[in-house]
């Protein structure tokens, strides 16, 4: 009995203990949860006008901010805007929002955006980041900003450079080279005019000019193809080398003059100046042309004399010449060239004649053949008819060719003979079998028709010795009429080493 009035007593003490330990721990949670609940009471009606920490509108920072506050961050960034132009050689230049009525038009309510806030998980929403949106619109005044873009340095004469097209250099010893384009400083006003518009309005702080592409570019640069094929005809046709030798004197026809004639025009067609070709083959014409000279002639009467008149002689055929090199010009060839001729002589120079000639003196009628030096024929002969006017025209005139067994005609005559050898028209030598005399004064009044009568063995051994081309030398010696057989002889061999 004792023993369990005991353990009554235990359980009550255990009983009221239990029950005081909860009436402390009550007391304990209600004095931590009373504030944690004053202060999430507190948050809530705070955030119910205030935007949450981390909160980002439109790139605007609006943590912890009213309606209006946010609004007036939003609408502060256009007060404070500026964008800075950064230009070619260090050039560079500002418009401000303030400047051009720069202001944010709302086409949204914020409201609304701190109202949808709410619907976020709270309490977690606190301590994330929040990137927000709202429809703004940024207006500003026109006229302000086309005052202000045509106040720019960039429009200041100063600081504008035309850019330069790349193009061929002038001919130089390494030919014909690109110098590269030159990029200038000219903006496309325009096009920087409406990028400046677009950054305004997207609040892009700087803007560069080069980048945007808002100058005026040069059309044609280093690496244009039209350009490069240009350079490429020009260096090829430069690079002709066209040689001619003129007996001891040599003309050389290169770049150095050629790059004169070349020029390109505006599609980059290389175009060769015809007139400066022509120039260049009539100076050669002029220069070596020996055609119908006067020369000096060494006799064999040992008398020096002027000979003029005749069609020997060099002759350039300038038309086919101009025509010809044109082409090797183009083709950029480079050679040894002989020019195009109408008619060549035997040699270049001062002496045209050279070694090789026939020597006819009217007055004494009578002529020599000189071949390579040596006296070849020396014959009398009979010439033109001086009394019915078919005299023999003196002169320097080519061999024009030979032909055997020819018919010489003319209005009362017909004529075959064995040799024919013209040299001025239709006056030649001749064989003459009908003529019993050669030389005296028979040509007075018993002359031909104009030709060189000779006697057939003379004639014979002139054709097979001869050649076209070669030079009779006509002439008249006064005091040589009467000259005798002996002080011809004499004569001829202290000349026949001509």
């Amino acid at each position: 009995m004792a023993e369990k009035i005991l353990n009554n007593k235990s359980k009550m003490v255990s009983k009221n203990k239990k029950n005081k330990v909860m009436k402390r721990l009550l007391y304990v949670g209600v004095g931590v949860l009373s504030p944690l609940l004053i202060l999430y009471l507190f948050f809530s009606f705070y955030y119910n006008n205030h935007f949450y920490s981390n909160t980002v509108i439109n790139g605007v920072s609006a943590s912890n901010m009213t309606e209006n506050q946010a609004e007036e961050a939003i609408t502060a960034q256009t007060k404070s805007y500026f964008i800075v132009l950064e230009g070619r050689n260090d050039v560079s230049d500002s418009i401000y929002g303030e400047d051009i009525g720069l202001h944010t038009v709302f086409d949204g309510n914020i409201k609304d955006l701190l109202a949808a806030q709410n619907s976020f998980a709270w309490p977690l929403s606190l301590f994330k980041s929040h990137e927000l949106k709202i429809n703004t619109m940024l207006e500003y005044d026109e006229s302000l900003l086309k005052k202000y873009f045509a106040e720019l340095k960039y429009f200041d004469e100063a600081n504008i450079a035309e850019p330069e097209n790349a193009h061929i250099s002038e001919y130089s010893n390494n030919g014909y080279e690109i110098v590269p384009e030159t990029p200038g400083a000219k903006v496309n006003e325009d096009k920087l005019y409406e990028t400046i518009k677009k950054s305004v309005v997207s609040l892009v702080p700087s803007l560069s000019l080069e980048e945007e592409g808002c100058y005026e570019e040069p059309e044609i640069n280093s690496q244009s193809p039209e350009l490069i094929e240009a350079l490429e005809e020009m260096n090829k046709i430069a690079g002709t080398k066209i040689t001619y030798e003129f007996g001891d004197d040599t003309e050389i026809l290169d770049g150095s003059r050629i790059s004169k004639w070349l020029s390109v025009d505006d599609d980059y067609t290389v175009n060769l100046n015809a007139d400066g070709v022509k120039e260049y083959v009539d100076y050669i014409g002029k220069t070596y042309n020996s055609f119908g000279r006067v020369r000096t002639f060494q006799t064999s009467y040992e008398k020096v004399l002027q000979i003029k008149g005749g069609d020997y002689g060099w002759w350039l055929n300038r038309i086919k010449e101009v025509s010809e090199i044109t082409e090797l010009i183009l083709n950029g060839e480079q050679l040894v060239r002989e020019p195009a001729y109408y008619q060549t002589a035997q040699q270049y120079g001062q002496d045209d004649i050279g070694n090789t000639y026939v020597e006819v003196n009217l007055t004494a009628q009578h002529l020599f053949f000189y071949k390579e030096g040596e006296l070849i024929v020396e014959a009398d002969f009979v010439s033109g008819n001086l009394s019915k006017g078919w005299g023999t025209p003196t002169g320097t005139y080519p061999v024009q060719y030979k032909e055997n067994d020819a018919t010489l005609t003319g209005e009362d005559y017909s004529t075959p003979v064995k040799y024919w050898m013209p040299f001025n028209s239709n006056i030649g030598f001749h064989d003459a079998p009908w003529r019993k005399e050669f030389g005296k004064d028979l040509y007075k009044k018993g002359g031909s028709h104009g030709c060189i009568n000779m006697p057939p063995a003379a004639a014979k051994k002139m054709f097979e010795n001869i050649s076209r081309g070669v030079a009779v030398v006509v002439y008249e010696l006064e005091g040589t009429e009467s000259i005798d057989k002996e002080e011809k002889e004499n004569t001829i061999e202290t000349t026949a080493d001509r």
